[in-house]
């Protein structure tokens, strides 16, 4: 296929240096394409510092970036985290009256939205499409809570799960230019690797593949650890996350208790904070391990880098998640992984980097979470052989160069009028 560069303008509302999650996906992506492509970026004005600082000394093969955020009268709804989706939604809708016209002129071979990856979320750029390019939505998807675990939920968690199900419903199926993105895209991304899984309708025009949507890069100095030493017992297993439900942190110390209790050679380490942290700590409590537990908070980078490499297994039993970037740094640094089958998160641990728990009832799910991590603490080769997978997966797959190499070859062929074999996993794309 002929290789083309291509002019492409890219809908990162979270685009920012040195940062995880959607605002390391936004920039990492757009920093890694500019290397094929001349690369324009619409993102919020809020990230324009650290942007500007970082490329100042820069001029070869970076983005064009553009800035946009709300008026200042619509501003209170970014202030605090929970209405952040609602200022992202908002977001959506201004940014397009303010650069239509900038696009319409622009004369872009592909217009891709790429941030945040809500799959109830409208892109008016996909919806409309001002410009005469090949448009693409994506990578973005959903997963539904399973119901056992939707049943055991604490009041206040069922209310917000029901509460977002509710809303994604209404968007989803009445607002017209979310409709309108699915229907007119070129091309849908998503990220779940099973046809089942997949939420959308059929495109009118489009076609629909799966891809990665979150990837790291092992050349930053921070990763630059020493090799992992594997002693013959493992003994100290980590959780790190944000303590939030949905990412399975009450789960995990759950099951770590219930491990301690006929193991008094392990301990567990904690990185993150959130609401859930009570919970957590009368889990441990009521199981009299807490002697056993050191929560460490929000640490830098660095020291979490350490912690997993520090580590003989990783617990995060999430039960509705995108893949985290943690999960991929746990790869790199060669922790073997308990995750829970179902979640997104699963999909990556289940091709030999860790074990997938399961169970009809969250008692069993949590009893087999406990009960595969103290099988690999067991085995000392099947912890190094799922390290070595986990390092190669980075280095063949979830890279952020190889992820980009890959969605540099979908952009080549969408563009060419090639079709794409539909449902498809396309993640050796860059390989």
């Amino acid at each position: 296929m002929e290789q083309k560069r291509l002019k492409v303008f890219l809908i990162a509302f979270a685009c920012e240096p040195h940062k995880g999650s959607e605002g390391g996906i936004g920039w990492n992506v757009t920093n890694q394409l500019a290397r094929y492509h001349e690369v324009h970026v619409l993102t919020r004005a809020n990230n324009r510092r650290p942007i500007e600082d970082f490329l100042q000394d820069k001029t070869d093969s970076v983005p064009v970036f553009h800035y946009y955020d709300l008026p200042r009268w619509l501003m209170f709804w970014k202030k605090k985290r929970r209405g952040y989706r609602l200022y992202y939604y908002l977001w959506l809708y201004f940014s397009y009256f303010r650069y239509r016209g900038f696009v319409k002129r622009g004369n872009f071979d592909i217009i891709h939205h790429l941030t945040f990856a809500q799959d109830s979320a409208p892109d008016l750029f996909v919806a409309n499409n001002p410009g005469k390019g090949k448009t693409i939505w994506g990578p973005i998807g959903d997963c539904r809570a399973p119901e056992f675990i939707r049943r055991s939920m604490p009041w206040r968690v069922r209310i917000q799960e029901m509460f977002r199900i509710g809303v994604k419903k209404l968007l989803t199926g009445l607002d017209i230019m979310r409709i309108r993105t699915e229907k007119n895209a070129d091309l849908l991304i998503a990220y779940p690797q099973d046809r089942a899984s997949v939420q959308f309708r059929r495109p009118r025009k489009g076609q629909l593949i799966f891809y990665p949507q979150t990837g790291i890069n092992p050349d930053e100095p921070e990763y630059r650890l020493p090799e992992r030493n594997y002693p013959e017992h493992g003994t100290r297993l980590l959780i790190c996350s944000e303590f939030m439900h949905w990412k399975g942190c009450t789960f995990a110390a759950e099951a770590f208790s219930r491990l301690a209790q006929n193991r008094r050679d392990i301990t567990l380490d904690i990185c993150g904070s959130g609401p859930e942290e009570r919970t957590m700590r009368k889990i441990f409590s009521r199981y009299r391990v807490a002697d056993r537990v050191r929560f460490h908070g929000i640490v830098p980078k660095q020291m979490m880098l350490f912690h997993l490499h520090s580590a003989d297994v990783l617990l995060y039993p999430s039960y509705h998640h995108g893949l985290a970037t943690v999960i991929l740094q746990a790869m790199w640094a060669k922790l073997p992984i308990v995750a829970l089958s179902g979640d997104f998160v699963a999909s990556a641990v289940a091709e030999g980097a860790g074990l997938c728990a399961s169970g009809e009832t969250l008692d069993a799910a949590i009893r087999d979470v406990a009960d595969k991590a103290a099988r690999i603490l067991d085995d000392p080769q099947l912890r190094r052989r799922m390290g070595e997978r986990g390092r190669e997966l980075i280095e063949t797959k979830y890279s952020w160069s190889v992820l980009a190499a890959g969605m540099n070859r979908i952009y080549q062929q969408l563009v060419s009028g090639e079709p794409f074999d539909e449902y498809t996993d396309y993640s050796n794309h860059g390989a």
